[in-house]
């Protein structure tokens, strides 16, 4: 199908024709497949406007497509924007109208009221840090091994590799232990008290030798 066919149903349905009341362009649709599917795609680029977006909001998608058209050819089109979506302008119109579906999905959901959602929240864990006797603790994991230092006079070892005392013990048993364990870490030993899938919550730690 050449250019000339293609403005000559261009222009036909710009007046109005339509297969059932042109015989013209009928015979210009029918005359190949190539006329058809030109035809055809005029035709869901119209209805995809005119369903997703309604009438008014059509025309003015279809001036938008028009300007673009114009911007990117350089000059002015001699027929309306919508003639032009099995180019330019239906590639934006079918865009748009692909947006308009993934954000919208249908009018009946506009008018749905949504579902209120109901909020959990949690109580924040408790961090914990108790002196139980001279040279004994317990502690949350999650405490950081330099304030535990600083603030109980400890000498827990310190590594760039970790930064709370539940790291430190997973630095040095290369896993997380089991409840009721205990893990000996330079001068201390460490029970295990609480841990969970993923990390040591609970432990307590007592000096071996609190004069060395």
């Amino acid at each position: 199908m050449n250019e000339e066919t293609q403005i000559q149903i261009i222009e036909l349905m710009d007046d109005g024709a339509t297969l059932e009341s042109s015989s013209e362009l009928k015979e210009l649709v029918q005359a190949s497949e190539e006329a058809t599917k030109f035809y055809e795609s005029i035709l869901v680029s119209e209805s995809m406007l005119e369903g997703f977006f309604g009438g008014e909001k059509a025309k003015e998608l279809n001036n938008k497509a028009e300007a673009f058209i114009e911007e990117q050819l350089d000059k002015p089109s001699n027929v309306s924007s919508i003639n032009f979506k099995p180019f330019v302008g239906f590639a934006v119109a079918a865009s748009l109208a692909v947006i308009a579906f993934t954000f919208v999905n249908s009018p009946a959901e506009i008018v749905q009221p949504l579902a209120p959602t109901q909020m959990v929240y949690e109580e924040p864990v408790p961090v914990i840090e108790e002196v139980i006797e001279e040279n004994y603790y317990r502690f949350s994991a999650r405490l950081e091994v330099d304030y535990l230092n600083e603030n109980y006079k400890l000498s827990l070892p310190e590594d760039e590799h970790y930064e709370t005392l539940g790291g430190m013990i997973v630095n040095f048993t290369q896993g997380i232990p089991q409840a009721g364990e205990t893990v000996v870490i330079g001068n201390y030993q460490i029970e295990i008290i609480e841990v969970s899938n993923t990390k040591i919550d609970l432990v307590c730690v007592k000096m071996c030798n609190p004069d060395t």
